[in-house]
């Protein structure tokens, strides 16, 4: 209700920029939390034998999997539909899509809802983006485009907390009623602000144009530009965004049951531990933009050196069970800090670096597809290594993924300097 007397006044453009703001953090957080539902109740499904590491890895890789097949498909699209639409879309399927995991009762049926959750939301990250770029004030939108990185961590956070309520005191099909109705609740909000602001994000549009006329940019709608995408070296990223999210993605999701497996620790327990794991890895938006401003403008330098920084600390995990508890904790929590770094790279400070040719959605969801088809790769993989071959080959693959990663983005790195210095004429 509150919310609601709110806007019920008249804003300035200020404000509005500023409330906009707000709501796509607040849905992205959201969006963010629900992504990560699953994961969080991997461990509690595996340890209610309800499915193996496998089998267990598989649901979560058939979400990514629509995931990174919708964005590709969507590539052309995410930059022509209004993104109001788009995260109207998004939020109400994966309501109907939480509340399908919660009632599931097969393997099948968990499958085939996690993987049409994934495709509903193929085109959230690039709508948030373009919330950004289209709807703020200018002079807003750095500060936005930083403060956003935020957003996925916070409702990784989110999760992880609601997770360790819920399944202390009840089932992890309570989880996803729970998620399901946090997301109802957000959807009322974003309709109303959307609504209540259309006038000012109508303002706010023509006073962007205008900048961007008198800055000589282009803004009219056109297609992806595969020339640009070579020379600026973003095929060749494609290969870290992959490998970066499957080593993110395979350490997160297995966190809680590798904990468990090495150190006998109960579910609940595990679950608090990587809840604070997901709290300091918002650092790694601070690192990441320390790197871009003090060490190197080439961000595929930074993401580069980023990924090789952690291959260390990846090895120490070798070790794991016979190094004390909080070593191990200390290493995992660097290991991700480092990854969310580099997302800060990969999904922002890359992508809005092609705002000057209308690209900024379409890169956007060229990249995360990529780093979708990773996830798949890790949920389906890592789980067979873990239940096959042990940790340690799981870990030594992480180190290899590192490895190869930092290698790519070093490759990239004279393409990407020629094409931003290009921008910058």
């Amino acid at each position: 209700m509150r919310m609601k007397n709110i806007l019920k006044r008249d804003f300035s453009n200020e404000s509005a920029s500023q409330i906009i703001f707000i709501m796509a953090f607040i849905v992205y957080s959201l969006i963010s939390m629900t992504k990560n539902a699953y994961s969080a109740s991997i461990a509690s499904i595996i340890a209610e034998g309800t499915f193996t590491k496998s089998s267990a890895g598989i649901v979560n890789a058939g979400f990514y999997l629509l995931y990174g097949i919708g964005q590709l498909a969507g590539v052309g699209l995410v930059d022509k539909v209004s993104p109001v639409k788009l995260v109207y879309v998004t939020l109400i399927g994966t309501i109907v899509a939480l509340i399908g995991m919660g009632a599931a009762k097969s393997f099948t049926a968990m499958l085939v809802i996690w993987s049409l959750c994934g495709l509903i939301q193929f085109g959230i990250w690039p709508a948030v983006l373009r919330v950004i770029a289209e709807y703020m004030l200018p002079d807003h939108r750095k500060k936005a485009l930083i403060a956003i990185a935020f957003s996925f961590c916070v409702g990784t956070v989110i999760n992880y907390l609601v997770a360790a309520v819920v399944l202390s005191v009840s089932v992890w099909r309570t989880l996803f009623f729970v998620s399901a109705t946090i997301l109802v609740v957000c959807t009322v909000l974003w309709g109303i602000t959307a609504k209540k602001l259309s006038p000012q994000i109508r303002e706010i549009e023509i006073i962007n144009r205008e900048q961007d006329y008198i800055k000589g940019k282009t803004k009219d709608k056109q297609k992806i530009s595969w020339k640009l995408l070579f020379s600026s070296g973003i095929i060749i990223l494609l290969v870290p965004a992959f490998l970066r999210t499957s080593m993110d993605n395979g350490v997160k999701a297995w966190v809680p049951t590798m904990i468990i497996d090495s150190y006998g620790v109960s579910a609940g327990f595990a679950s608090v531990l990587t809840t604070v794991l997901m709290i300091v890895n918002l650092t790694g938006v601070f690192i990441a933009n320390f790197i871009s401003d003090k060490i190197s403008k080439n961000a595929t330098v930074g993401f580069g050196v980023i990924c090789l920084f952690s291959v260390p600390f990846t090895l120490l995990l070798l070790m794991l069970g016979n190094i004390p508890l909080a070593v191990a904790v200390f290493s995992l929590t660097v290991i991700t800090t480092m990854m969310y770094a580099g997302a800060q790279f990969i999904n922002i400070i890359i992508p809005s670096s092609f705002a000057k040719y209308n690209m900024t959605g379409g890169v956007a969801a060229m990249l995360n597809a990529s780093a979708s088809f990773g996830a798949v790769f890790a949920n389906i993989i890592f789980g067979v290594l873990a239940q096959k071959y042990g940790w340690n080959t799981t870990i030594i693959s992480w180190v290899i993924f590192l490895a190869v990663a930092g290698v790519f983005c070093l490759i990239a790195a004279p393409l990407w300097s020629k094409f931003i210095k290009k921008g910058e004429k």
